[in-house]
């Protein structure tokens, strides 16, 4: 815990850009400049530049051992619980970008402190097949569904295929169908680019005709306030049922501390903080820096008097950091300290923090690290100058 502050990671993934992942529908180039590119655009700018935290791209594009994900969540940082979301995109990568297969595993090595979020492939034409789908997430024990604004690539015709959630026809039968399972609450990635092309379908206008129409339903805008503060704002004072996701949006409160202020500051002044999730979506960036900085953090004096943004209050953390996430899925949280104050992971940490990402890269530097992996010559110049232009998206 944080200061005796109980501490639910919304958002974590387990990656594999592992060479093998590779999809048969990406080319090479173009697959080995995705992980460059998500290291050097996604986890470096948002992570700590304290020595250890900023990982190489050879440490990065792996895939990501789920012993890796646990150490660094419940033994190097202060966090309690976890939430972990599988992410598909097969045109990339065949065994999805962030993998169900590593997030059940991050579940069975940590029972107590680790739940998951399903799936949807919205853009697969076989809407039967997907439902299948659902139902088999939910036979797993899934607490909630995720989606996204698009698949990531071009079709054949040079169109980014995309998705929003406000259609009768087209999006509501997988909420309801979602409901028939037993599941009640979804999350949308939004704010932040999928694959090139338009932004429009990252807008977040859709969330608030779905979650209008099924107000017995939860709506979690994850990356909420990363684009489009206006509208996210405006959304969570008009839609009671809208929680607004903070993956990499925390983050910024590391590297962009006012960037920020500004954001949180206009929540807190439009719905306070009662539907604000906390989430690193670790391992894109290490959760102890976050943490550390949100423990600190004060709304700075001339947003308070410039804008009349609130004041940062103890009980504000609190609930951001996971009092939110515990009463939207009714965790009883005295229960899971019990459960959790003797297991693996409390006795490791029990011993003192270890440094940032050691378990990781113990781990992908031993022998018996069976998967591929790039090294610093797979990346040329040539490379590295292309994630700047946009190109390896």
């Amino acid at each position: 815990m944080l200061d005796d502050k109980f501490v639910i990671d919304a958002v974590t993934h387990g990656y594999d850009y592992a060479p093998e992942n590779r999809s048969d529908h990406c080319d090479e180039e173009h697959y080995r400049r995705l992980g460059l590119f998500m290291t050097l655009r996604g986890h470096q700018p948002l992570e700590s530049t304290e020595p250890g935290f900023a990982m190489t791209p050879e440490e990065f594009i792996v895939r990501w051992p789920a012993q890796s994900i646990a150490h660094a969540l419940f033994v190097e940082s202060d966090v309690d619980m976890a939430v972990y979301h599988p992410v598909s995109i097969p045109a990339h990568c065949k065994n999805g970008v962030s993998r169900w297969d590593i997030g059940t595993a991050l579940r069975d090595i940590a029972p107590d402190r680790v739940k998951l979020y399903g799936f949807v492939d919205t853009f697969d034409p076989d809407r039967d097949r997907v439902f299948d789908e659902m139902r088999r997430q939910a036979a797993e024990g899934v607490i909630g569904f995720k989606f996204y604004p698009s698949s990531g690539f071009f079709d054949n015709d040079r169109i980014l295929i995309t998705a929003k959630y406000d259609s009768p026809e087209h999006a509501f039968p997988y909420f309801e169908h979602a409901r028939t399972l037993g599941i009640r609450h979804l999350a949308f990635h939004k704010a932040q680019p999928v694959g090139p092309g338009s932004v429009d379908a990252l807008k977040v206008n859709d969330i608030s005709t779905a979650a209008t129409a099924f107000p017995d339903m939860t709506f979690e805008v994850v990356h909420d306030g990363w684009h489009f503060l206006d509208e996210c704002s405006m959304q969570l004072r008009i839609v009671p049922n809208i929680y607004a996701n903070l993956e990499c949006t925390i983050n910024l409160i590391v590297r962009q501390p006012r960037r920020f202020a500004e954001i949180l500051g206009r929540f807190l002044l439009y719905a306070g903080s009662s539907r604000l999730l906390y989430a690193s979506g670790c391992a894109v960036a290490h959760p102890e820096p976050v943490l550390q900085a949100f423990r600190d953090f004060e709304m700075p004096k001339d947003l308070r008097e410039g804008y009349g943004f609130p004041e940062m209050t103890d009980e504000d953390k609190e609930n951001i950091l996971g009092l939110n996430f515990a009463r939207l899925h009714n965790f009883d949280i005295p229960a899971i300290k019990e459960k959790i104050k003797d297991d693996h992971w409390s006795k490791l940490r029990a011993e003192g923090k270890r440094s940032p990402w050691s378990e990781h890269r113990k781990i992908i530097n031993s022998p018996d690290y069976s998967h591929k992996r790039y090294k610093a010559e797979d990346f040329t110049e040539e490379d590295y100058r292309a994630y700047q232009f946009g190109v390896a998206l």
